[in-house]
């Protein structure tokens, strides 16, 4: 399925008024000020199936991930990208890099998923400790036993944002960072409260598209397939 379908994202009512194909095709028409960033999460993995929480820990893709690339890059294959970005762990390059082409990608360390400390490698709905991680995780200062805490997290993710914004004041791009990461992301450009931030559920295989033209608030999309006409 095409990008045809708008649906209201659940976060505090951000609204996605049309479809990510509406908007790809209307570039031309698009101010050249307008920053396109389309936002997707890496392939599915192993510990994605099993429930495992990854964090930092270098889990590469699965058969099932590498599909879901190469569908992404179906998606996208009439959008110029003037850059793709990933994070440096093997899961968000090894997507971005079945998606890219020719264009040039650029890791950055910044985009890395949150490092959940103790709970990385552990299951999420552990009996012993999945409640303890569920009620310990939306703590801004809590760094979870060695890992980072949202505060710190979204510090770094602040400023690999920055950083790819300076570069690409216009034109469109794509990161592919992890579930937390595009949290942060939305969090931070949009300027959301941290429980309409933590609402916010991509799945591996979705994608957003945010609009940036400076005159006013972004614009979110979401790229609605069959797969995903439940969300509507």
């Amino acid at each position: 399925m095409a990008f045809t379908l708008a649906l209201a994202l659940l976060a505090g009512g951000l609204g996605l008024p049309a479809s990510i194909l509406g908007a790809a095709g209307q570039a031309r028409a698009t101010a050249p000020a307008t920053l396109r960033i389309y936002l997707a999460r890496h392939g599915q993995t192993d510990w994605n199936v099993e429930g495992r929480m990854q964090g930092g820990t270098d889990i590469p893709l699965n058969a099932t991930g590498r599909q879901q690339a190469a569908a992404l890059k179906d998606h996208l294959k009439d959008v110029r990208f003037d850059a793709v970005y990933s994070s440096t762990l093997s899961r968000s390059r090894e997507t971005a890099e079945i998606v890219r082409g020719q264009v040039p990608l650029t890791s950055l360390a910044g985009l890395g998923e949150r490092r959940f400390g103790k709970f990385e490698g552990l299951l999420s709905n552990a009996p012993d400790t999945g409640p303890e991680f569920e009620r310990r995780r939306w703590d801004p200062q809590d760094a979870l036993g060695g890992g980072e805490s949202w505060v710190a997290f979204t510090d770094r993710v602040r400023s690999a944002v920055q950083t790819i914004r300076t570069k690409h004041p216009s034109g469109a791009i794509l990161i592919v960072g992890h579930g937390g990461t595009n949290q942060a992301i939305l969090q931070i450009l949009f300027g959301l409260p941290l429980d309409d931030t933590r609402s916010i559920t991509q799945a591996n295989d979705e994608l957003y598209l945010i609009e940036m033209d400076g005159t006013g608030a972004p614009r979110l999309w979401k790229l609605v397939t069959a797969a995903n006409l439940r969300d509507l």
